[in-house]
């Protein structure tokens, strides 16, 4: 019974994983690393091997290959429940599928649209205050930005100022030598961008800010990933 329900609840994952690839071919590699990294955390020593082994039982049909092989190593999965190791994978796609786009629209030289993505990510700030971010706000790499709704100065869970990136960071200070400004569109602007090129219907701008609340509460975090793979 117990070995049934890990090769569930893995199969289960494995399905899941064989979905989120379809979005993304190029993205498999990586997908298929992360996922080894989760199943057999701390134990770096199989992964090359294990990369490769759940690549073969993800082109098969049962794809018990992996399961077989590393089943004592995957015990630990039956405490686990389905719903969390659903959401696990979800957070890993979302975060992977995050920087691509991110990456994707410096490489077209939108660093405004970079930007707007990057912030939401990073500090959770409402879509509705970002394009409202001004030189006075960015503090070293703290954002003093007071909410739309409330009045209320941007705090972390802990308090802190939300804080950018490094990277996010130069894109601003780009973004002000170039035009005196950081934002010069609206959100509607930005959004219509990002939801074009996330490729999905269901995509929702809430999900960077609940995604950083999550994470700063050090809450597991449950995205949740689309059940249709669009064409």
């Amino acid at each position: 019974m117990r070995n049934s329900t890990m090769e569930y609840k893995v199969n289960q994952a494995y399905e899941e994983l064989k979905r989120l690839i379809q979005w993304h071919p190029d993205s498999e590699g990586k997908f298929l690393q992360k996922m080894v990294c989760f199943l057999l955390p701390e134990q770096r020593k199989y992964w090359t091997e294990a990369i490769r082994d759940l690549r073969q039982s993800l082109e098969t049909e049962h794809g018990m290959i992996f399961i077989e092989k590393y089943r004592g190593k995957l015990e630990w999965l039956d405490d686990v429940s389905l719903l969390e190791l659903e959401r696990k994978i979800g957070a890993i796609y979302f975060v992977d599928h995050y920087k691509m786009i991110a990456d994707e629209f410096l490489y077209k030289k939108d660093f405004e649209t970079a930007l707007f993505l990057r912030i939401a990510m990073e500090t959770g700030i409402r879509s509705i205050d970002i394009p409202y971010i001004e030189w006075s706000c960015i503090h070293g790499r703290n954002v003093v930005l007071p909410e739309g709704k409330t009045g209320n100065i941007y705090r972390k869970v802990n308090g802190n100022y939300p804080q950018i990136s490094r990277c996010s960071l130069r894109i601003i200070h780009l973004l002000y030598r170039k035009q005196k400004m950081i934002f010069t569109k609206s959100k509607e602007y930005y959004i219509h961008r990002i939801r074009r090129f996330w490729g999905t219907g269901e995509f929702s701008f809430h999900s960077f800010r609940y995604y950083r609340r999550k994470l700063e509460m050090g809450i597991t975090i449950g995205i949740q990933v689309p059940k249709v793979i669009p064409v």
